[in-house]
């Protein structure tokens, strides 16, 4: 049974004649005539009278009527339903992402979309580690995955810029500074556990600028390492935007500067309702760089 049968029959019965509900719905006679005979043979009733003074109503056509007004009805409110969340005017939007991201990158962001689509719950997924934001996002259990780039994805993935890497350590340090790899080697270091995705960024740091770190602390997130280094315990790597204000002087770059993509991605195709969140992170300032501002030499993790 087909919606266009169905339109087709309640047609008739509102102007009462085949060659009106035609007129009315621009379609030849005949064809409507083959799909109200299609609409019986699949009913195994007829519904309709045909008469020199029109159409009328069988027993049959007259239980039919009110379930195929309510049927067409339903339909227009689920097409409804779904423009509106389309719309971003009601709905849920499901967002996963690494602990760093939620908390350094992304608040510019959602505010920008609150601001546009103020009707829609947004309902932020964060992980430890990047492996289980790509198991997550592979499971379906978001709209759409933001974190670092993943590997070997066979989904959609959009570009959002560079974050930047510094170390963080008791300071003061001078406007500027570089950490060179000689005092890197020989510093100890507060690292990450291992479900903490940062310690795959500090373990690749150190393979490619050629040094191994002397961990003396290992902690499961970046405030916590932020605030040993300034202790003095060690030094830490840390994501630039994860660094309070007026804590600068405690963090440097590095030499040569590291930086790690973001990137927005999913399953499969973006849903419009995706690609409008993902245009208001790009309208946003977020605290990333763009490919073509990376400094020349940099590590990109």
């Amino acid at each position: 049974m087909r919606l266009r049968q169905l339109e087709y029959f309640i047609a008739i019965c509102e102007h009462g004649s085949f060659s009106a509900a035609a007129d009315r719905l621009l379609v030849a006679q005949p064809s409507l005539s083959q799909q109200i005979r299609a609409l019986e043979r699949e009913v195994g009733a007829t519904l309709l009278e045909r008469g020199r003074q029109g159409v009328a109503l069988t027993a049959a056509g007259r239980a039919f009527l009110p379930r195929a007004t309510t049927a067409i009805a339903e339909v227009a409110a689920a097409r409804q339903a779904v423009a509106d969340v389309v719309n971003g005017l009601v709905g849920e939007l499901h967002i996963l992402t690494v602990r760093s991201v939620a908390s350094g990158v992304l608040p510019a962001g959602i505010a920008r979309w609150h601001q546009a689509y103020p009707a829609t719950l947004l309902r932020l997924h964060d992980y430890s580690h990047r492996r289980d934001l790509e198991v997550a996002a592979r499971a379906g259990h978001g709209d759409l995955a933001i974190g670092p780039r993943p590997e070997h994805w066979d989904g959609t993935v959009v570009s959002l810029g560079f974050e930047s890497m510094v170390v963080a350590g008791r300071g003061p340090y001078g406007s500027g500074t570089a950490a060179r790899v000689s005092e890197l080697g020989a510093a100890n270091w507060i690292h990450f556990e291992p479900e903490q995705g940062m310690s795959e960024v500090l373990d690749w740091a150190a393979r490619s600028l050629g040094f191994t770190p002397r961990t003396v602390a290992r902690v499961g997130q970046v405030a916590a390492s932020l605030n040993l280094a300034v202790e003095g315990i060690g030094l830490a790597l840390v994501p630039a935007n994860a660094v309070p204000p007026g804590w600068n002087r405690h963090v440097r770059s590095l030499d040569p500067p590291l930086f790690r993509e973001l990137v927005a991605f999913g399953r499969g195709p973006m849903s419009q309702l995706t690609e409008r969140f993902v245009d208001e992170l790009n309208a946003a300032d977020l605290p990333l760089v763009s490919r073509a501002s990376l400094p020349a030499g940099a590590l990109i993790c």
